[in-house]
């Protein structure tokens, strides 16, 4: 996996202990085909985070369903998630998610990704996670684990 320049992760201080974590990143597929992998969320959780996710179940609805629930083991801890919104027209995709129950110093997490379609035909992606988290948790870690799962969707759609 290399570090590519078209990853771009800013964070953003709103209220006390909340942060706006905004990734940018371009992938060499068409949005068609990087929106299948977002389709599929354990899939999506595999690519995402290569070798540090486990034991990836639904809980509640499928993958076609939304909402649906779901929940997956990273670095030993249970996170519960909601996919509750899944929308694609005119080469505009989303998806939006939240966090279930509080998890790794995350109090409230709520996330949107978008697939836009670059005039070259590859995907422009943008992911915002707005999160509240334990008072006095820096948001660095999260922010680090956010540029390296752009990373490694980045590298998945390499050319």
């Amino acid at each position: 996996m290399g570090d590519d320049a078209r990853v771009r992760v800013v964070t953003e201080r709103t209220p006390p202990d909340c942060y706006r974590i905004t990734a940018t990143a371009e992938f060499d597929s068409p949005p068609e085909v990087s929106w299948r992998l977002l389709r599929d969320w354990e899939r999506f959780v595999e690519v995402a985070f290569p070798g540090m996710t486990s034991n990836f179940r639904w809980l509640r609805g499928t993958p076609d369903e939304v909402p649906s629930q779901f929940q997956f083991e990273i670095a030993g801890i249970v996170l519960k998630e909601e996919i509750y919104e899944r929308t694609h027209g005119d080469g505009d995709y989303v998806l939006r998610y939240r966090a279930l129950e509080p998890a790794l110093g995350v109090l409230e997490y709520d996330a949107v990704l978008r697939l836009l379609t670059r005039p070259d035909g590859r995907t422009a992606f943008e992911a915002v996670r707005d999160v509240r988290l334990e008072s006095g948790t820096p948001p660095d870690m999260l922010a680090e684990m956010v540029r390296s799962e752009t990373q490694c969707l980045v590298d998945h759609f390499a050319a």
